[in-house]
C-alpha cells in the first residue's frame, strides 16, 4: 500500500505548504542522510548524534525565533532563550526516547504509518489524499518517500512512548479545586507603615561612629584613579573670521542645502539667506583652520618638548584640569568623546593627540596621576555621615517592625499595637494578590507571602521593604468564591492543570532516564554545549 501511495495525482499547488511540513519533520525527528564523517557530539548505546545535526537543529531554531518575534528578537533575548542548549537537549531526547521505544520494542506497523500519511491534511485534495502531491512535495524537498517514510515511522514510535509516560499523569478534584482558589482568592490584610525616615534623627552618629562605619564600608567610598591635564584650546570661532567665502561657494552651498531654507514648503531665495550661509561656512572653515594649527602645535610640541614655551610664545593660555577615572568632564572639556579612557593610558609628561568636540580641538599633556586610594573621614565627612543616617535608620525600622510583628505573632491585637507606637493602622480591602498591593506599592517578596497567609496562619515570617517604608502585615479576611464561576471554568481548569502534568511527567522522566543512561556508560556527551 504505501508503494501505491507513490504513484498518482496531478496537482502540485500546496507544495509550499507541504514543503513547511517537511521541515518540520525533519527539524523535530533529525535527518537520516547526515554526513558520517562529520564529528560525533554524542552517543547513546552505540548510535552517533553528529554535529551537523546540532548545526542543523539549532539553525532551524534560530529561523523559527525570527519568524515568531520579528525585529523584537534583541540579542538580549535570544541569549535568555539560550537556543543552543535548547537544540541539544532536543536531539539527546530525542535520541532517549527512540531508545527506549526500542528497547519496550514498540514498533509501527505499516498500516499505522499508512494511515498517518494518508490522514494529513496538507496531503489532501478535497478531503482525499492526493498521491501525486505527496510525491512532488517530496521530490520538491529533495527527499525520497522512503526517507520521510522513515522519519515518519520514528515520530510515530517515539510518539507512543511520549503517550504510554503523559497518560500517567492524573489531576484530583482537589488540585483543581486549589488551583482555582489560588487564581481567584481576594483577601483584605491589615498593614503598618514604619517610614525610615521619620527615624533619622535617632541615627545621628558620633565621630567614632563614623569612623567605624567608612572602616567597615571602606569601598563604598574609595576615591577613583584621578589625573591632572594641560590643555590648550584651538578654537573654530578664532579662526573663522578670516576665512574668506566665494560666491561660488554660497551658490553651491545652497544649492546642496536648499531645502534647509524652506518656509512653509517653498525654499527661500539665495538672497534672504546668504547671510546665514556665510555665517556657516566661515564656521566650517575656521574649525579647519583651527584643526591645522592644533596638529601643528602638536607636532612641534611632540618633537621640542615645549608646551609651555610653545604655548607662550604663540600667546595661548594653558588650562588645566582635574578629573577621575569613570567621571565626566565638566567645563570646556565635557564635549570630549573618549578622553577620559585614553588619559590614563599614558604616562606622565606624555604628550596627548588632537582631540576634538563641536567647537574646537585641544591638544593636551598628562600632568599626573593619582592611584586609587581610601579617604580620611575628613575628606568625605558628609558623604559617610548620609550614608550612615540612612542605613542606621533603616536598620533601626527594620527593628521596630520586627519587634511588631513578634509582638502580632504572640496574639497581641493590631490596633492596640499601632496605637501603642503612635502609628497608623491601615487596611487594603479585597484583592487578587498579586505584586501590585493596594495602598502599598509593588513588592514580589510580599506578593509570595499574600499567597501563603490566611486565617489560620495570618502572620508572614518577615517584614518587607517597600517604598522607603517598612511593612508589617497581618491577614484580615478572605472574599468568598463564585461558585456559579467555579462550575463554569473547573473542567477547563483540570484539562489545563491535566497538560502541565503531562508535560512534566515527560520531563521528570527524560531527566531521569537521561541521568541513568549516563551513569551507566549508554549515553556519552562528548561535546560541551558552549564548544559548538
Amino acid at each position: 500500500m504505501l508503494q501505491l501511495m507513490r504513484t498518482h495525482a496531478k496537482n502540485w499547488l500546496m507544495k509550499v505548504v507541504l514543503g513547511i511540513i517537511i521541515i518540520v519533520f525533519v527539524f523535530y525527528f533529525g535527518s537520516m542522510r547526515g554526513d558520517k564523517e562529520t564529528e560525533t557530539i554524542a552517543e547513546i548505546d552505540g548510535s552517533r548524534i553528529a554535529y551537523a545535526e546540532f548545526r542543523n537543529e539549532y539553525q532551524n531554531l534560530l529561523d523559527f525565533y525570527r519568524q515568531r518575534y520579528g525585529d523584537n528578537l534583541t540579542d538580549d533575548l535570544l541569549k535568555k532563550m539560550n537556543p543552543k542548549q535548547q537544540a541539544f537537549d532536543s536531539l539527546i531526547n530525542r535520541a532517549i526516547i527512540l531508545s527506549k521505544a526500542d528497547d519496550l520494542k514498540l514498533d509501527v506497523s505499516d498500516d499505522e504509518l499508512k494511515a498517518s500519511i494518508l490522514s494529513y491534511p496538507a496531503f489532501q485534495r478535497n478531503g482525499v489524499f492526493d498521491n501525486n502531491l505527496y510525491q512532488r512535495a517530496l521530490r520538491y524537498q529533495r527527499m525520497a518517500p522512503e526517507d520521510f517514510e522513515a522519519i515518519q515511522r520514528r515520530a510515530l514510535k517515539a510518539g507512543k512512548l511520549e503517550r504510554l509516560i503523559r497518560e500517567s499523569a492524573k489531576v484530583s478534584d482537589k488540585e483543581v479545586r486549589d488551583i482555582y482558589n489560588t487564581q481567584n482568592r481576594k483577601i483584605n490584610i491589615n498593614f503598618i507603615e514604619i517610614a525610615t525616615d521619620k527615624l533619622k534623627a535617632k541615627a545621628r552618629p558620633s565621630k567614632e561612629n563614623l569612623e567605624r562605619y567608612l572602616k567597615e564600608h571602606s569601598e563604598e567610598f574609595r576615591m577613583p584613579q584621578g589625573a591632572v591635564i594641560e590643555h590648550i584650546a584651538f578654537k573654530g570661532e578664532s579662526f573663522a573670521g578670516s576665512a574668506n567665502i566665494s560666491d561660488e561657494e554660497i551658490e553651491e552651498y545652497y544649492d546642496y542645502h536648499e531645502g534647509e531654507f524652506e518656509d512653509n514648503g517653498k525654499a527661500k531665495p539665495l538672497s534672504e539667506v546668504k547671510s546665514e550661509i556665510v555665517s556657516r561656512l566661515k564656521s566650517a572653515k575656521g574649525m579647519d583652520a583651527a584643526f591645522e594649527e592644533a596638529k601643528k602645535a602638536h607636532d612641534t610640541i611632540y618633537q621640542e618638548e615645549n608646551f609651555e614655551e610653545y604655548a607662550g610664545g604663540k600667546g595661548l593660555a594653558i588650562e588645566t584640569s582635574e578629573f577621575f577615572r569613570d567621571t565626566p568632564f565638566t567645563g570646556q572639556l565635557a564635549g570630549i568623546q573618549d578622553l577620559g579612557e585614553y588619559v590614563f593610558d599614558l604616562q606622565e609628561g606624555d604628550l596627548g593627540r588632537v582631540f576634538s568636540d563641536g567647537s574646537g580641538h585641544y591638544i593636551f599633556r598628562l600632568v599626573s596621576l593619582r592611584p586609587s586610594y581610601i579617604p580620611e573621614l575628613r575628606e568625605v565627612a558628609k558623604k559617610v555621615e548620609k550614608s550612615y543616617t540612612e542605613s542606621e535608620s533603616i536598620r533601626l525600622s527594620r527593628k521596630k517592625a520586627e519587634e511588631m510583628l513578634g509582638h502580632l505573632k504572640d496574639g497581641m491585637d493590631m490596633a492596640k499595637l499601632s496605637r501603642d507606637k503612635g502609628l497608623k493602622l491601615s487596611e487594603t480591602g479585597l484583592f487578587l494578590p498579586g505584586p501590585n498591593i493596594p495602598k502599598i506599592g509593588y513588592s514580589q517578596e510580599l506578593e509570595e507571602a499574600l499567597i501563603r497567609i490566611s486565617e489560620k496562619e495570618p502572620c508572614p515570617d518577615n517584614v518587607f521593604f517597600v517604598n522607603g517604608k517598612y511593612i508589617v502585615i497581618r491577614f484580615k479576611e478572605e472574599g468568598r468564591l463564585d461558585e456559579k464561576e467555579w462550575e463554569a471554568r473547573k473542567d477547563s481548569i483540570k484539562d489545563y492543570l491535566l497538560s502541565l502534568k503531562k508535560e512534566g511527567y515527560l520531563l521528570s522522566w527524560l531527566e531521569g532516564v537521561r541521568e541513568d543512561m549516563i551513569s551507566k556508560g549508554k549515553l556519552k556527551i562528548l561535546k560541551k554545549v558552549d564548544d559548538l
